[in-house]
């Protein structure tokens, strides 16, 4: 039997953000080591890239972050965070199960207009399939002659499909889930642990946000 390794744990954007977003709001290293509960140094080593930091430390940065955005956006400060992503996100989301295959992947996307689905088994994530990476996979295997285009439309979701989206709380600010959108295609919105929505980098794009 096939096993899916569950992911739960939200995606961190690229280290080399955290330069952008700390400029974005006007924070010295000081000031977000302060909040982070990390040394200025460690800020410092991150931004020229000559650490690779633990987990926990990114962490407490991005919440550092997050905390300073919700703050501004409580008090009516001008910062591009006062919509979360669970002001956006689509509610419902449509999913494929990792042993459907990618024609039925391709059946879905083309009836609900989607360019991406979360893979899912029961209630958990266990993965992402997008259209460019089906669309990718099938010019591989026909080009090489591995595959007929028929055979291709037979392969399994769970063969070929990638990590899942991020998965971020639907009182996320849209400035820090605009990193992830500009990585990803899409993240997926929890409300107190339940998978709620989701939000595309398209649905993103189209508010004029990016």
């Amino acid at each position: 039997m096939t096993s899916y390794k569950l992911t739960l744990i939200p995606q961190l954007p690229d280290l080399d953000e955290i330069r952008q977003m700390r400029k974005r709001l006007e924070l010295s290293q000081r000031e977000l080591a302060s909040m982070a509960g990390v040394s200025q140094s460690l800020i410092a080593k991150i931004e020229k890239g000559s650490i690779d930091p633990s987990y926990k430390n990114v962490r407490k940065i991005f919440e550092a972050f997050e905390k300073v955005l919700k703050n501004r956006a409580l008090e009516g400060k001008s910062t591009g965070a006062r919509l979360t992503v669970g002001d956006l996100a689509t509610r419902g989301v449509v999913s494929i199960s990792p042993e459907q295959t990618l024609a039925e992947a391709v059946d879905l996307m083309v009836k609900g207009r989607f360019t991406q689905l979360p893979v899912m088994v029961g209630d958990r994530i266990v993965g992402g399939i997008t259209d460019d990476r089906i669309r990718d996979y099938t010019i591989e295997e026909t080009r090489n002659q591995r595959k007929t285009y028929d055979e291709v439309m037979q392969v399994k979701v769970g063969d070929i499909m990638d990590a899942p989206f991020p998965i971020l709380s639907e009182d996320t600010p849209i400035e820090l889930a605009s990193l992830h959108l500009q990585r990803d295609e899409a993240v997926l919105v929890t409300r107190r642990g339940n998978i709620e929505g989701i939000l595309t980098s398209a649905d993103f794009l189209d508010l004029g946000l990016h």
